[in-house]
C-alpha cells in the first residue's frame, strides 16, 4: 500500500510479483510482474503502471487451453480531489478525461495492477486466426477434422447473420 499523504518530492515505486493471480471470469494471470510508480504533480497525483504477465485462459471458438503474453503500460494522472466524483451537470474538457478520482488516501498497487492487466487481458483471444470452433452439433473440435454430423444439420458459422441479411425492417412503425 502507497500512503498518498506521505509521498516524498521524488515519488515512489514499488515493484510486484505474483505467482497467479485469479481474474474472476474463469481465466487468471501467470508470472505477472508490474512497477506502479507515484509522483506529487501539485494537489494530484502522477501515476504509472508497467508489467507484463501470462495469460491462461480458452480459445473463445474451439476452447482449447490458450497462453498468450499481456504488457501492460499505461500513465495517468489521480486525484483526491471530491468534486470530481460529484454528479452533475457541468462541461468536461479533454483533460478531465484523464484525471482518475482516488478515494482512498493510500493506493493499494496489487488492486491496480490486477485492473489495469484485466483491462489488458484479450477479449475473444483465438488459438490461430483461422480457428474453425467446434460443431454445434456434436462438439467436436474442427481444427481436428471434420465431424461425421450431416451438413444439412450442422449451420455455417454466420448462417443467422446471413438469414437476418435479407429482411427488411420498417422501423418508421415503432
Amino acid at each position: 500500500m502507497i500512503d498518498l499523504s506521505q509521498l516524498p518530492p521524488e515519488g515512489v515505486s514499488v515493484d510486484g510479483v505474483t505467482g497467479a493471480l485469479d481474474l474472476g471470469d474463469g481465466t487468471r494471470l501467470r508470472e505477472a510482474s508490474w512497477q506502479v510508480r507515484v509522483m506529487p504533480s501539485d494537489a494530484d497525483f502522477f501515476l504509472e503502471i508497467k508489467g507484463e504477465a501470462t495469460w491462461e485462459g480458452g480459445c473463445s471458438r474451439c476452447l482449447e487451453p490458450l497462453d498468450l503474453g499481456i504488457a501492460v503500460e499505461s500513465q495517468f494522472l489521480g486525484s483526491r480531489d471530491k468534486e470530481l466524483a460529484v454528479g452533475g451537470s457541468h462541461a468536461l474538457g479533454s483533460q478531465d478525461l484523464d484525471v482518475v478520482f482516488l478515494p482512498e488516501p493510500v493506493l493499494d498497487e496489487e488492486a491496480l495492477a490486477r485492473e489495469h492487466f484485466l483491462l489488458h487481458a484479450p477479449m475473444h483471444p483465438l488459438c490461430r486466426e483461422d480457428c474453425k470452433g467446434l460443431c454445434p452439433q456434436c462438439g467436436k473440435n474442427w481444427n481436428k477434422g471434420p465431424c461425421s454430423c450431416h451438413p444439412e444439420l450442422v449451420k455455417e458459422p454466420g448462417a443467422l447473420a446471413k438469414a437476418l441479411s435479407g429482411l427488411k425492417l420498417n422501423l418508421e412503425d415503432a
